[in-house]
């Protein structure tokens, strides 16, 4: 009752006034009073007058300050009216008065639950920048910026991809679903580090690990606070960068942008083991259709829907249908659990959200992997075409037991120890599902158009640009384009920007309709979007909700300015937010002829026919609706308000049509008009098309398995459409939606594997065309398309690659003398526990700063890779690993064709690496000190050296436990390949630098023929492209494995050396030793070293 509070805040901060109390807002200096109600700010001098009457001699007075703004405020006159003590939301806050004030930190502001400075007791360990940033370089945590927009504006840098999630969003409610946005965002982060400008104990980065605790379940074990805070990062000269700029932004995506909300409950099953597993049905009720596949006990699912005791579930682990309904208890029998989610789930998750826009020359193909169009035996319309072979590449098939017919398998001696109960860091082999958000989800309908145009092709506003600067969503003109000159002076909009070749993909409104096509900078010239003070007037009166003075601003405009005069697409722009804002009164008729008069000045313009559908939808007349929204369709299909506009129109012309089978045939006729647009070449219209036999369908679809079958053909025409867009976000999200209508179709999971080879996700691509070929009718497609991806692998252009390949420069300012490296082959870690006791004998110490190298056959099986990675990465700072042929087979009855169900040893190899990638070992180059370079050279032999007494015998099948979809003789062209990339990169860096660095290089398999093969089969042994890519880089020594024969060679200036563990008999040394190769130098003849 004796108490005045004071709240400073931004213009942006959300408040609200209680019942019984008074609060006096200092709006950056300006002074207002608000009592009791929202009523209207009175003007500073009466605040002053009231402050001054009503409440002197105050012995109490409440400062809850925000935003940093306190800093610039004076506060001295409240001294004049008798208030002598301030309570504050923080001691910082508090450390800004002086006397006559008394200023007490213990402010739980207005009911908060606690202060906004951290408790003695608050989580959230502090950990030092240099922690941080090697954890930012990972990607292997999340920073939160617990400053307001205040003071991050005035210190004007933050942490490379932190998210800003304020205290005022907290205590005060603003941005709410934003901030649960994030919070989904970072859920299944193992790390997330709060940080202040100061990072004290006291500092609200403490309270706000408290209030993820508390308010959001996060788990204590996860949080971090920085210790000193961003003052400490900037005094470790650590990076920092400017929210949204190009370093922010490659942080964020690898910290958390790709991460999907956090996975849904799991449950085991635990009913049906004397039966092979419990009954799986396709609907929700007990009586629907039983699929004829059990779902294994101890199966893990990840649960979709819980209604009463049915769950609908999707398939994690053990064996079973994909998805389907199943009763987590019958008769007061338990038949499933819930557990915990697993690990491996949670990082599946976040890897396959990782979309990024990396597009490539030439587009994958994306109707059934070809360019026509014909019908096929699924009838969904759209006709098959053959795709071209490409250059050097084999049909691919999958080795089975038939192919063995008549034959002999030759594999060496298997290992004895497999591991199966060791840990795996891999998830088990899935379709990747990506959870995507579908861009321009923002309803379009709900803005203006404040630049001329710039809403083509998305609904989210443009970033402020430096004057001429290209930017995503903005307008450009076409110039100087040789091949395409049919496309010089065309205005066309800005989709996206690849930076790996610096061209941006623009999409054009050319001479034969809209097209995509790809420019280099310098053919393309930024459009300067006209601008008057009139309308600049209306932009800010809309968007402070004066209607009424936003229309008379821009009828002004079009009246008096004469940038409308001289400008048709202004004038357009002008009547459009006309309409907008008309729209947004609820006057559509007034909307209706606001746009009209835009359209007529710009007919092509797909803001205004989309203006003129809600307008027409609004008023009753759907039919027109539908027409309008059409062509805004046609103009940009990608514009998500556009598409909803279509669908709601649709929707509303078809809601008195009930009968399932009239609608079934109503969405057959837009498909098909669909299908012609889509064989005439006009994808938006098909797009158009689609979306209407989408929204026809649609509700009359759930829970009937026929319907839902068509629901996915229409969404996978559409995918397809999409797709010849080049729009893959789009065309993912199509698949993924045909894919859960239809989960057992294999055409979805083609749509979703070129969405993913469109974007460069090579890897996805090819295991989701694999898991296509396993469903009824798809092997023949899902194997031509998985073809593609495959060669597309060795390039190392996907997201995946890009960022191991980040890794090749980290040391590389290391003085030369910085580390040793080491070499070892042929370790065989499962060939008894004596082995497994000789590398947990390696000293702890010896190698800590040093560099190993392990040329290949560490295990039979992926477990006794991982186990042997492990335990030399315990010991040494950086491992460096190439597979042999033991590490790619996939044994009979051992985890990797069991539960990991590798497909092939491509798939292996890719889970090799990613692995590697976890446990912090490398398959790739890298200079690991200042001009020194360690270069694994994956390979595969080929049968191109004869050794004596070997004679060709067709009827021999060596190393057949791994099968190759390309075939065993053509596997060593796809490892060449990927050699190549680094090979060119050193090449170059070797010109550039005008010197020749140190090299060491080591592959698996004998890279020259006068090499012994020793007692192995020389058929099998050699890969002899490597000698070339060995001696273009300079190589000084290059280590080999395979046929356990240690010797040393001295060939074309390269010192060829083999140090292998195993003996020929598959024995070895209690006290073997590694390999030296450099120290401070190549060592001129390298020799062992004790390993303890």
């Amino acid at each position: 009752a004796n108490c005045l509070s004071i709240y400073v805040y931004s213009p942006s901060s959300v408040f609200h006034l209680g019942e019984n109390c008074c609060f006096f807002f200092l709006v950056l200096g300006e002074f207002e009073l608000a009592p009791f109600t929202h009523s209207q700010p009175t003007h500073s001098s009466r605040c002053k007058s009231l402050l001054a009457s009503g409440f002197r001699n105050t012995q109490l007075f409440v400062l809850v300050a925000f935003d940093g703004a306190c800093r610039v405020l004076k506060l001295t006159f409240l001294s004049d009216i008798g208030i002598r003590t301030l309570y504050c939301a923080s001691s910082r806050i508090a450390g800004l008065f002086a006397r006559p004030f008394r200023a007490v930190p213990v402010m739980a502001a207005f009911g908060c639950s606690r202060p906004i400075q951290a408790g003695d007791d608050a989580p959230g360990t502090f950990e030092d920048p240099e922690v941080v940033s090697e954890w930012l370089r990972d990607g292997s945590c999340v920073l939160v910026d617990v400053r307001e927009e205040t003071e991050r504006n005035m210190h004007g840098l933050s942490l490379p991809g932190a998210i800003s999630i304020g205290m005022g969003h907290i205590m005060f409610g603003a941005n709410k679903p934003e901030t649960e946005k994030l919070l989904d965002r970072i859920r299944s982060s193992d790390r997330i580090v709060c940080y202040t400008d100061f990072g004290v104990p006291e500092s609200r980065c403490g309270a706000m690990c408290q209030w993820l605790v508390d308010s959001k379940g996060f788990s204590p074990k996860v949080l971090y606070r920085l210790k000193g805070g961003l003052q400490a990062w900037e005094n470790k000269q650590l990076p920092t960068c400017k929210e949204g700029d190009d370093e922010w932004e490659r942080a964020a995506a690898r910290c958390w942008k790709g991460r999907s909300p956090a996975a849904l409950p799991c449950w085991e099953i635990t009913g049906g083991a004397d039966k092979g597993g419990i009954l799986v049905r396709a609907g929700k009720e007990l009586g629907s259709a039983a699929i004829e596949e059990r779902l294994s006990t101890g199966a893990i699912v990840e649960q979709l829907q819980l209604i009463g005791t049915r769950l609908c579930y999707r398939l994690v682990s053990g064996t079973g249908p994909g998805t389907g309904w199943i009763s987590i208890e019958i008769k007061e029998k338990s038949l499933a659990k819930r557990v915990e989610t697993p690990p491996a789930l949670i990082e599946k998750r976040k890897e396959a959200a990782t979309f990024e826009p990396l597009p490539r020359n030439a587009a994958p193909t994306p109707i059934e992997g070809g360019n026509n169009v014909q019908g096929n035996s699924n009838d969904d319309g759209l006709e098959e075409e053959v795709a071209a072979q490409m250059d050097g590449q084999a049909p691919l098939h999958m080795e089975g037991e038939k192919d063995m017919a008549g034959k002999t398998a030759v594999n060496d001696q298997v290992g004895s120890l497999t591991f199966d109960d060791e840990e795996t860091v891999l998830e088990e082999e899935a379709t990747p599902t990506p959870e995507l958000e579908k861009p321009g989800s923002k309803k379009e309908e709900e803005s203006f158009v404040s630049e001329a145009g710039r809403s083509v092709g998305s609904t989210a506003p443009v970033a402020p640009s430096v004057a001429g600067e290209i930017v995503v969503g903005g307008q450009v003109q076409i110039l100087g384009l040789k091949a395409r000159a049919d496309l010089n002076g065309c205005r066309a909009t800005v989709l996206l920007h690849d930076k790996v070749s610096g061209r941006f993909e623009v999409r054009a409104e050319g001479p034969k309709g809209p097209e995509t096509v790809r420019c280099k900078p310098e053919n393309l010239a930024v459009v300067v979007a006209t601008q008057s003070a009139n309308k600049a007037r209306g932009d800010a009166c809309f968007k402070q909700n004066q209607l009424d003075a936003a229309i008379e601003a821009y009828r002004t405009a079009l009246a008096n300015d004469r940038e409308a005069k001289d400008d048709p697409e202004f004038a357009a722009t002008l009547h459009s937010n006309i309409a907008a804002a008309y729209a947004k009164k609820g006057d559509h008729e007034a909307a209706l002829k606001a746009a009209e008069a835009a359209i007529k000045l710009r007919p092509n313009w797909a803001k205004g026919h989309s203006r003129k559908g809600l307008s027409l939808l609004q008023m009753g007349r759907a039919a027109e609706a539908q027409a309008s929204y059409i062509k805004a369709v046609q103009f940009e299909p990608t514009v998500d308000g556009y598409l909803a506009g279509l669908r709601q129109a649709t929707e509303k012309l078809h809601e008195r049509t009930t009968n399932a089978t009239n609608r079934q045939t109503e969405a057959e006729k837009a498909k098909n008009e669909g299908n012609a647009a889509l064989k005439a070449g006009n994808m938006p219209l098909a797009v158009a098309y689609y979306t209407m036999a989408l929204a026809i369908l649609g509700p009359t679809a759930n829970g009937n398995q026929s319907l839902q079958q068509t629901l996915a053909t229409y969404s996978s025409n559409r995918s397809a459409a999409f797709a010849k867009l080049q729009q893959w976000e789009w065309a993912l999200a199509d698949g993924e939606a045909a894919k859960k209508a239809a989960p057992n179709w294999f055409k979805a999971y083609l749509r979703i594997g070129s969405a993913y080879l469109g974007r460069n996700h090579a890897e996805h691509a090819y295991k989701t065309f694999l898991a296509a070929s396993d469903l009824q009718g798809g092997y023949q497609d899902a194997m031509r398309d998985a073809a593609q991806a495959l060669w597309s692998i060795p390039r190392l252009e996907s997201p995946l690659a890009r960022n191991r390949l980040a890794r090749f420069s980290e040391d590389a300012q290391k003085a030369p003398n910085f580390a040793r490296i080491f070499a070892i082959s042929d370790v065989h870690i499962d060939h008894g526990d004596s082995v497994v006791k000789w590398a947990e004998g390696i000293s702890a110490t010896e190698f800590k700063n040093d560099i190993l190298m392990v040329a290949g056959d560490l295990g039979d099986t992926f477990n006794a890779v991982q186990i042997g990675l492990k335990i030399f990465k315990r010991k040494f700072r950086r491992v460096f690993y190439v597979p042999g042929n033991h590490d790619m087979w996939i044994r009979p009855n051992t985890q990797d064709s069991t539960k990991l169900k590798f497909k092939d040893s491509i798939c292996k190899l890719l889970a090799m690496l990613d692995m590697c990638e976890k446990i912090g070992a490398e398959m790739m180059p890298a200079e690991v000190m200042r001009g020194v370079f360690v270069v694994p050279l994956l390979s595969w032999w080929s049968s191109s050296v004869m050794g004596p007494g070997y004679r060709q015998d067709d009827n021999l099948v060596y190393d057949a436990f791994c099968k190759w979809p390309m075939g065993d003789q053509i596997a060593h062209k796809w490892f060449v390949q990927w050699n190549d990339v680094f090979v060119k990169r050193i090449q170059k860096l070797q010109k550039e630098r005008n010197e020749k660095a140190q090299v060491v290089t080591f592959s698996h398999f004998l890279p020259h023929e006068s090499l012994p093969a020793g007692g192995a089969p020389s058929l099998a042994s050699y890969s002899i492209e490597l000698q070339s890519q060995i001696e273009s880089i300079n190589t000084q020594c290059h280590i080999w494995g395979h046929t356990h024969c240690n010797a040393s060679y001295c060939l074309n200036g390269v010192n060829y050396q083999q140090h292998s563990l195993m003996g020929a008999e598959y024995g070895h040394s209690p006290q073997a030793r590694f390999l030296k190769v450099y120290d401070g130098k190549m060592v001129d003849q390298p020799r062992s070293h004790n390993v303890y």
